[in-house]
């Protein structure tokens, strides 16, 4: 059994860009289909699409968020495989998020008056553009050609930031779903917001450890 598990997971096709590119045509393909069955001409249907590609997008930001943290706490050759490709789990959100940006831009030019009236709050702007501008810092910097440009201590302290920025602005939304707002709920967005509570606590779970062992350790060194 654990030879089996180890040779899928040391699969080429479930491994870094053909990872990237197995899931990016997957959801690409799912979200071209479903185009066909809506009426992109309506603003809401064009609002659905929103919140279609973002359950798309939603699990591949769970999974880069959570991947090293789960390494710490259960090390297995499952949390090795998340661990390194982590990175490209989190260019498979961006990739999806992609087209959550195309039909965003979609439905301002078709319905601009709509999207003012019944979907545009300023603090939902303001959180959604700061949100690509550091998802997009961050695939630019996952290159070597964005990452020489910055210190290593820049480097880790953007991506630190922006995924902890990313999971928050995502949880939050399904949070307000399951507490504020009024509209009926999907199980999947119930499922995303404990998943994605979940993450959070294996990444706090993860730091307690290493705080721990980073304690004893220094216990240790010191003279009797």
């Amino acid at each position: 059994m654990a030879t089996n598990a180890k040779a899928l997971l040391a699969n080429p096709c479930l491994n870094e860009w053909r990872l990237f590119w197995l899931v990016t045509l997957v959801v690409s393909g799912f979200t071209a289909v479903t185009m066909t069955t809506v009426d992109l001409t309506r603003a809401t249907d064009i609002s659905a699409m929103i919140q279609y590609t973002v359950r798309w997008s939603v699990p591949w930001l769970y999974l880069a968020f959570v991947a090293s943290s789960l390494q710490v706490v259960f090390p297995s050759l499952f949390s090795r495989w998340l661990a390194r490709n982590r990175k490209y789990f989190g260019l498979c959100f961006a990739s999806a998020m992609a087209w959550q940006l195309l039909f965003i831009l979609w439905m301002l030019g078709l319905h601009s008056e709509y999207y003012a009236r019944e979907v545009y709050n300023l603090s939902d702007t303001i959180e959604g553009v700061v949100g690509y501008m550091i998802l997009m810092a961050m695939v630019l910097t996952s290159f070597s050609f964005g990452r020489n440009r910055l210190s290593p201590k820049q480097w880790r302290y953007l991506h630190k930031f922006g995924i902890y920025y990313l999971w928050g602005y995502a949880w939050s939304v399904y949070w307000y779903e399951l507490y504020y707002y009024q509209a009926p709920l999907h199980a999947i967005d119930y499922a995303f917001y404990w998943i994605g509570f979940i993450a959070w606590g294996v990444r706090i779970w993860a730091w307690s450890k290493k705080e721990i062992i980073r304690s004893d350790r220094a216990a240790a060194k010191k003279p009797a």
